[in-house]
């Protein structure tokens, strides 16, 4: 009998279904029980209701998209944008129902109640079409980022009583806003370091040669998903921002005062996030030449 010729078989990296995208997947289902959890019992009206909305939108958008990644590169690893949308979308819908029952255990006797649900709700399914993107390693390294950056603001949120007084709150009205901006900017700063490093870190560990615009794109995500969290929770809480307005008109301000600072920290994130993740790879690729 002739011997048989031994063949070299080289592991492959399968670029539609990236490592680790179920532990980023189970991760952001964690953050979004623990946000939904921290809602419980503590949203009496409409108006605390339009303030928590926003919050819990962008875990809802970042569990979406990562659920939305498994579902994807599972069934539509090879189908065409349309297929990537129909399973991203479904995939992230599970998503939204669970988020849909912790907001409505969370708020269930106020005005509004139905945009509440169906809000958190449609912001799992656009949560999943993100997952239509390509690569879409960079979406779950963007995922994760953003599990990264949101696990921050909420331990900051967690402890937050404690760590005011680091920045010159002395229980007076202009310290106290005063220490609440220094640390708004200091959690801003430092989410989006964090998520710069955390989309570097993931997509070098996933073997892919990927194009050096991946990794801004990663870096910048958590961001982009801050910023569309602000823009679908002003829009579902419009119904609860006129029912506010018609019985206090401050609660309505604070309310609208909201938004600017929930888009100046997706900023912060996408710039902060991008602009390191693409410094940490220009130094390898450096380094490579």
């Amino acid at each position: 009998m002739g011997a048989k010729r031994a063949e070299v078989v080289e592991p492959t990296v399968n670029t539609w279904r990236p490592g680790r995208a179920v532990f980023v997947a189970g991760f952001a289902l964690v953050l979004l029980f623990l946000t939904l959890f921290s809602a419980l019992g503590h949203v009496p009206g409409a108006a605390v209701a339009a303030l928590v909305l926003p919050g819990v939108v962008a875990p809802t958008l970042i569990a979406g998209s990562a659920v939305g990644v498994l579902a994807v590169g599972r069934f539509a690893a090879e189908a065409g944008v349309r297929g990537r949308l129909l399973h991203g979308g479904l995939g992230g819908l599970p998503v939204g129902l669970l988020a849909m029952g912790g907001m409505i255990a969370a708020y269930h006797k106020g005005p509004s109640v139905a945009y509440v649900a169906a809000t958190v709700a449609v912001a799992g399914v656009l949560g999943g079409l993100v997952a239509a993107v390509r690569p879409i390693s960079a979406v779950a390294a963007g995922a994760a980022a953003g599990v990264t950056a949101s696990g921050i603001g909420l331990l900051v949120a967690y402890f937050q009583n404690d760590v005011v007084n680091l920045f010159g709150n002395q229980e007076t009205v202009g310290s106290m806003a005063d220490a609440s901006y220094r640390l708004q900017m200091t959690t801003s700063i430092v989410s989006g370091v964090a998520a710069g490093i955390t989309a570097f870190l993931y997509l070098r560990r996933t073997g892919l040669a990927l194009p050096w615009p991946a990794y801004p794109l990663a870096g910048a995500l958590p961001g982009l998903l801050t910023l569309g969290a602000a823009l679908v929770g002003w829009i579902g809480g419009l119904p609860l921002s006129h029912a506010v307005a018609k019985e206090s008109e401050f609660d309505a301000a604070i309310i609208a005062s909201r938004l600017p600072e929930q888009v100046n920290h997706g900023l912060i994130l996408v710039f902060a996030g991008a602009f390191l993740a693409m410094v940490l790879v220009g130094r390898t690729l450096k380094r490579a030449s």
